[in-house]
């Protein structure tokens, strides 16, 4: 057995799949609807102000334990599961309003009505379950050694870290990322991304060569790269050394004297910023990548696919059902209700489409081709994105679709404001179905690995989604009626300017990078051939640097765990201690960035920003990051036998 193969166990779930338990009652639908509402309210607030959103497992888990505990519940496992699955279901839906809809407001656009803006979100959350659904025996149970699902898995260990030693370690590591991590985002006590630019020689090295390297100190995303482990870690983190020290040099190199448009102010290339170049150049390589190893991961599923969609139009016709025959966590939604949901949904968009925004029936048509490719194409590629590494480019996968959909448009005649907002909308509805496809499957790998029942958690997460797609849509209006998206003391709302930027140039004359998307679209086909995970590489050629660096740091400390001794049943108890510290740091450290959410939302600035700015804090955060990898490894290997282990009652 491979390395990576080890790596991830054998499914030991806590509930009985042979038994059957009181999995949703009215406890688990209001705790679960209202810590949906609340994060909605929360976390809607950060992706504005800078792009990122936080992870509701962590703390609706310990939450929803922390209820259960006082009120004495006695089936307490069962509906923490199911409750933190429905809260979920908030995170899961804020990309489609908080990515995209504000660019409403930067164009000045004000006569577009709420029901306008959250139609697309609804339908784009509901579709997102359903192709979720679609493919969940595939990805979950098929492919269980295979996908290392690193969020998943964390979501689960905190679940089932719930007594004896097991919960006590997973509680401490907590803790300390807890603390860590709302000391980086919130004091400034060190930096959060040490980059070799900070430094004297770093900076020498990146004005003459165009070199430069950095890695983010989030605790949580350390435990992230424990659980993707070293292989898929170390293909990311190749995908990012190719951007920033093959490609970024090269465009230098190549196109010096290119004017950029910076701040409105006309600079040489040979002038311009690294982070800008990869920005405006280099990462266009990698949505290209994106785009075409989800058509490649498609192409390679499409027997997958055909015996579903068989299956569903099969069980249209018949009366006959299978389900008596399967056990409890093999249950799903009907097939023939995913595939009459997933046309419904595309169909009604279409309609919304052609009375809102279309001039003619070609131009609903072409809407409706694009959100049905799309979806399927852009949802097989992010749920391998999480499946991978936990995260998912969102909006670099909607970017794409943008620039198809304004080609298209364009020349079914769309252009101007009317074109501007029809693109958007459709960016909401693919964005919202992406976030919602991928990140909803990270939660039925949590209910293969417990033991839930995925019927009962697809039925709920489709309720929830639309409460938190109406939800989203009225926290977006109220944010911009208090701070605004334009002007001093705006929100940033990052990723809706960069969608203003790119879709009003298209939709009025512009164009778009096509050769480097074909040219990222070229390497994807070449890591195919040579047996490299295309989608894998595209993600570290996409993310910046910093943000894939820590995943080979981790997945390097989970090799050296699992390799730590050759007696394999030792390695597996010292990588199963791994995976309960791992668990705490990633929820630990979505914890603390949440405590540091809501003080941004009061308006509480303690945060050292002269300090953090200096050398000295890279260097304390170098110290500081090397003893939080210290801290995972060793203790992690303070087992020498089984029987040690035993005592203490990790198994």
């Amino acid at each position: 057995m491979s390395d990576e193969t080890r790596s991830i166990p054998p499914v030991e779930p806590v509930l009985d799949p042979k038994k059957d338990y009181e999995e949703i009652n009215s406890y688990v639908v209001f705790w679960g609807l209202f810590y949906a509402a609340i994060f909605t309210l929360a976390v809607g607030y950060l992706c504005l102000k800078i792009g990122q959103t936080v992870d509701a497992f962590a703390p609706v888990s310990v939450l929803a334990m922390g209820t259960a505990v006082i009120l004495k519940r006695k089936n307490a496992f069962a509906e923490t599961v199911h409750i933190q699955a429905i809260a979920s279901s908030s995170t899961n839906t804020l990309a489609g309003a908080m990515f995209f809809l504000p660019a409403l407001y930067i164009w000045g656009v004000t006569d577009v009505t709420f029901a306008q803006m959250a139609i697309p979100i609804i339908l784009g959350g509901v579709l997102g379950v359903l192709l979720c659904v679609m493919f969940r025996r595939y990805f979950v149970e098929e492919m269980h050694y295979v996908y290392p699902f690193p969020s998943g898995r964390a979501a689960a260990e905190v679940l089932m870290s719930n007594e004896g030693s097991k919960a006590k370690l997973m509680l401490g590591s907590g803790l300390i990322a807890l603390v860590y991590d709302f000391i980086l985002n919130s004091l400034g006590w060190w930096e959060e991304v040490i980059r070799t630019a900070t430094f004297k020689w770093g900076a020498a090295l990146a004005d003459q060569t165009k070199l430069t390297a950095a890695v983010d100190t989030d605790a949580a995303l350390l435990g992230l790269g424990y659980f993707t482990g070293l292989r898929y870690a170390a293909i990311i983190a190749a995908g990012s050394f190719f951007s920033w020290f093959v490609c970024i040099p090269v465009v230098y190199f190549l196109a010096p004297e290119h004017v950029m448009h910076i701040n409105g102010q006309s600079v040489l290339l040979a002038d311009a910023p690294i982070r800008k170049v990869f920005l405006d150049y280099v990462r266009h390589i990698g949505i290209g990548m994106l785009a075409m190893a989800g058509i490649i991961g498609l192409l390679s599923m499409s027997k997958v696919v055909g015996s579903v969609v068989k299956k569903a139009v099969l069980d249209i016709f018949t009366s006959k059902t299978t389900e008596v025959n399967l056990l409890r966590t093999q249950r799903d939604v009907p097939t023939s209700w995913i595939g009459a949901g997933i046309l419904l949904c595309t169909v009604l968009f279409a309609v919304y489409f052609h009375f809102m925004y279309s001039e003619s029936l070609a131009q609903t048509g072409v809407a409706f081709l694009i959100v049905l490719i799309m979806s399927f194409l852009l949802a097989v590629v992010g749920i391998s994105s999480i499946a991978y590494t936990g995260t998912e480019p969102v909006s670099g996968m909607t970017i794409f679709m943008i620039i198809i959909s304004a080609v298209c448009l364009t020349a079914a005649g769309m252009t101007g404001k009317v074109g501007m907002i029809a693109v958007l909308m459709m960016a909401s509805f693919i964005g919202t179905t992406i976030g919602m496809a991928g990140n909803f499957m990270s939660e039925l790998k949590v209910a293969h690995m417990t033991g839930a029942t995925p019927k009962k958690m697809e039925q709920w997460q489709i309720v929830g989604t639309i409460l938190c797609a109406v939800l989203s849509v009225g926290v977006m209006i109220l944010l911009n009626g208090a701070y605004g998206f334009v002007g001093d003391h705006a929100l940033n709302a990052p990723q809706a300017n960069a969608m203003a930027a790119i879709i009003e140039p298209m939709m009025t004359g512009g164009s778009a990078q096509w050769p480097l998307y074909m040219a990222g679209a070229l390497f994807a086909i070449i890591l195919w051939m040579v047996k490299v995970p295309p989608l894998a590489f595209a993600l570290g050629t996409y993310l910046p640097m910093e943000i894939n660096t820590p995943l080979l740091v981790g997945g390097l400390i989970a090799y050296f765990v699992q390799n730590s001794t050759n007696d394999k049943a030792l390695a597996d108890l010292r990588f199963s201690k791994g995976s309960t510290i791992a668990s705490g740091l990633v929820a630990g450290g979505a914890i603390g960035s949440l405590f540091s959410a809501v003080l941004r939302i009061a308006g509480i600035d303690v945060f050292a920003q002269e300090w953090v700015e200096t050398p000295e804090a890279t260097y304390l955060s170098i110290v500081m990051y090397l003893l939080l990898c210290a801290f995972l490894y060793k203790v992690a290997m303070y087992i020498k036998d089984k029987k040690q282990l035993n005592n203490m009652n990790l198994i």
